[in-house]
């Protein structure tokens, strides 16, 4: 009996490649290459920049499963998917500690601001600077947490141990979401106003994209710092470039950006007030490794079984 052919486009895991290849055939292409092979696919594995299109999908006739080696599905068309009966499957648990020790550290990095003394102090020098003071405690803060789901359920429950005050704001009711720490569930104006560190940690959506923009900054409060590990595209990064300048947003950090990689013209280029890394929040070799390890729900779905981690309503 031959094995599935499965389509690899982007670098996996040594052992989620291992695994594949023990049980499929594989073939491997390029996010700009994938609509050349795409027919010769019972599977096909992605990662982050090829885009799965009703397009793509119809040149697919063999294809049965899409996975994607990570959480986050704005490139794949799952309902086009689903329509031909091409089952989704991803790894939504994979990268969840890995951006929640990333978010903890940024907090701790804005307010602590240590890095500028992270090296050589000449020794006449030493006593001064102890004599100064630097940055402020995370437990006289609040902070606004859009999105208690995996990622920013962890980090509430941390900040509260902190010393911190959470408020959370998420579509879904406080019942359904696993929080078991004191939780203040306020609207998003609320949150904005009363926030002095706010974190995002929701799904691309047509509600949640740009949803930081303008608008939302302005109702934040003065000096609010902000954090997006979550989608670029959540944010109007023009529009918190201004705030970023102007003092409205004291300061922030994302890692996740739009368009990426970022073009010259990037407006948080250039602020002292703002930390940016290359969407590598998720970059830990055991969060990567999970990612890859989608391929065992790819090969349980060509083998007729059903997989752990479909595509569900409302995470693409």
């Amino acid at each position: 009996m031959s094995k599935p052919v499965v389509l690899v486009t982007e670098t996996l895991a040594g052992k989620a490649t291992a695994y594949l290849r023990e049980h499929a055939d594989v073939i491997e292409a390029t996010p700009e290459t994938v609509a050349e092979k795409i027919a010769l696919a019972d599977g096909l594995v992605v990662r982050t920049y090829t885009r799965v299109t009703a397009e793509l999908l119809d040149r697919a006739e063999r294809l049965r499963v899409v996975g994607r080696a990570g959480v986050a599905l704005e490139n794949i068309d799952v309902p086009a998917c689903r329509a031909r009966g091409v089952e989704v499957v991803h790894a939504p648990e994979a990268n969840t500690l890995a951006v929640v020790d990333y978010t903890t550290r940024m907090m701790i990095e804005m307010n602590r601001r240590f890095w500028p003394l992270a090296g050589y102090v000449a020794p006449e020098e030493f006593h001064a600077i102890r004599k100064q003071t630097f940055g402020r405690f995370l437990a006289d803060l609040t902070l606004g947490i859009i999105g208690l789901g995996r990622i920013g359920s962890r980090v509430g429950r941390i900040a509260h141990a902190m010393g911190m005050k959470v408020l959370g704001n998420d579509i879904l009711p406080p019942e359904k979401l696993a929080v078991d720490y004191p939780v203040e569930w306020v609207s998003k104006d609320e949150l904005y106003a009363q926030s002095d560190i706010i974190t995002i940690h929701v799904p691309l959506t047509n509600e949640t994209t740009k949803f930081i923009n303008a608008a939302a900054l302005g109702k934040c409060k003065d000096g609010v710092q902000f954090i997006n590990a979550a989608r670029g595209p959540c944010v109007d990064y023009d529009a918190l470039g201004r705030a970023l300048r102007s003092g409205k947003v004291a300061a922030a950090v994302v890692d996740c950006h739009d368009p990426e990689p970022m073009p010259e013209e990037y407006p948080l280029f250039g602020l002292e007030n703002v930390i940016l890394t290359p969407h590598v929040a998720a970059c830990v070799p055991k969060a990567k490794e999970n990612m890859s390890m989608v391929v065992t729900d790819v090969i349980a779905v060509l083998e007729g079984c059903t997989p752990q981690f479909p595509a569900q309503e409302g995470s693409y």
